[in-house]
């Protein structure tokens, strides 16, 4: 085989790897905010929409530098009513970003990024350093029959996440305080809790509901909880 042989095959290779890549992410290019928690460990999860590109829940552990983390922290404790913290990123196809490419610039908001919010920092370097939760939304799968929740976090700080399914459909994230926090798995980056007789449309009710791991008997009970975000206007 000759050199122009050679060239011809590997430029053909290669052609054939950056289409495939290109196949596996159809999505177009697009601003994927998210919203933001966490003190200790800095999560955020894609504030999803039910159409393309934006039809992901995908929760994030992100990574600051350090000067910024320490920005972030102090707008935390100086303002401790405000829960809603955001992300404004760069233009990006999300699925490409979370699965390969793993660093982003975006700018930080209190607030919400497309609702007055407050820009914090601005065009700031992030790294996705985990991936805790992946889902792309399927109109053909059913809804569950009873409310469920994603349990993530670590042993300091805890969150639940409404599992979203189809439309109409709401997301709502609480910080919330494990009663037993050795029931963070260490080995998991998520659990799906369930709450039995409840209405798949009503935010969380912890006065009338009970959580169970989900596929077990084993009850989860939590201290206290404290809401930070809901929409339903955009996933109706």
């Amino acid at each position: 085989m000759n050199y122009k042989s050679i060239c011809l095959l590997f430029l053909l290779f290669t052609f054939k790897i950056i289409s495939a890549q290109q196949a596996h992410y159809p999505d177009k290019p697009n601003i994927h905010g998210m919203l933001l928690m966490g003190m200790e460990t800095i999560y955020a999860e894609h504030l999803p929409m039910f159409h393309q590109p934006h039809d992901y829940q995908i929760i994030l552990e992100l990574e600051f530098s350090k000067a910024d983390l320490e920005q972030y922290r102090t707008s935390r404790l100086a303002f401790p009513e405000e829960f809603v913290y955001t992300i404004e990123p760069e233009v990006f196809v999300l699925p490409e970003m979370v699965n390969q490419t793993k660093v982003f610039k975006a700018n930080v908001y209190r607030g919400h990024f497309e609702r007055g919010g407050f820009k914090l920092l601005d065009s700031i370097s992030l790294k996705i350093k985990q991936v805790v939760y992946y889902k792309q939304f399927d109109k053909d799968n059913p809804r569950p029959v009873d409310l469920q929740y994603i349990l993530f976090g670590n042993m300091k700080e805890q969150f639940l996440s409404h599992l979203i399914s189809r439309k109409p459909d709401f997301h709502e994230v609480l910080s919330v305080k494990l009663s037993d926090v050795k029931q963070m798995k260490t080995d998991k980056s998520y659990q799906l809790l369930v709450l039995k007789e409840r209405e798949n449309r009503v935010p969380f009710s912890w006065s009338k509901s009970k959580a169970m791991i989900l596929g077990t008997k084993r009850p989860v009970s939590f201290i206290n909880h404290k809401q930070l975000y809901v929409e339903f206007g955009d996933l109706e």
